[in-house]
């Protein structure tokens, strides 16, 4: 009976969207942060290595492929966020223009540096802020020892995105957040790190953290979270950042 609650919640939460969350599903559902693609107003945004694919829905039996943009080699996450496609990349925030939704369009990419390449990083958007985490698995041999970091950058320009600053972390996954604070799945600690972003030019790691065997990614809807780990997918009442409370547990 435990486990069918659970369900209920979990359909609940994937059958609506927000717009002050990362969204990709549009109305019909919500994902975390890690995602390859997304849907919005009738087409589908589609994430090869180095393309952008954008398929039109109007016949959703029979989808079109309406056009491809060519880009830097690494892409690996997809959100949209106020009209506008976050792509996180091994090497780069992307930032694409939808005003004509058939034919994104490359409005910026930042720059990192070398010591955050090579890293799998989802990211979120809230109001003129991007939020990315870099996972280094590897260290980059020969040029120098890379880093991962949660990673802040102003996007209020969306022409020029620019790095505020990066936060070491062991692990980072997934992340997603309720007011203004932001939650990070952290593998290698097994932790989700709560972060106070109520100064995005001064995060700062909060008390809050609590553990988590393995957590990959976090979709948050309102006053739950749903965690999803390697072997199954955790529930969690977040009303109360300072009292964060399970609620249970749903096997893969």
């Amino acid at each position: 009976m435990r486990n069918a609650l659970l369900v209920i919640l979990l359909i609940l939460i994937f059958s609506a969207c927000s717009k002050d969350q990362n969204m990709s599903l549009d109305n019909n559902g919500q994902s975390g942060s890690i995602t390859r693609f997304v849907v919005h107003n009738d087409y589908m945004y589609v994430l090869n290595l180095n393309e952008v694919k954008t398929f039109s829905l109007s016949d959703p039996d029979n989808p079109q492929l309406v056009n491809v943009l060519t880009t830097d080699f690494g892409l690996e996450t997809i959100i949209i966020y106020d009209e506008t496609i976050f792509i996180g990349s091994t090497n780069a925030l992307y930032i694409l223009g939808i005003d004509q939704p058939d034919s994104p369009v490359l409005l910026s990419k930042s720059d990192r540096g070398e010591i955050l390449l090579e890293g799998c990083d989802p990211v979120v958007v809230k109001d003129h802020f991007a939020y990315s985490t870099i996972k280094i698995i590897n260290n980059i041999c020969g040029i120098i020892n890379a880093v991962s970091a949660l990673v802040v950058y102003d996007i209020e320009d969306k022409l020029n995105p620019v790095f505020i600053s990066q936060y070491p972390m062991n692990q980072p996954n997934g992340l997603g957040y309720k007011g203004n604070y932001l939650l990070v799945c952290d593998g290698g600690n097994h932790l989700v790190e709560v972060f106070d972003i109520s100064n995005p030019h001064k995060v700062v790691l909060t008390d809050y953290s609590f553990g988590v065997s393995d957590p990959v990614d976090i979709i948050i809807k309102g006053e739950q979270a749903i965690i999803s780990s390697k072997k199954e997918f955790r529930l969690y009442d977040i009303s109360d950042i300072e009292n964060i409370r399970p609620l249970g547990v749903i096997g893969k």
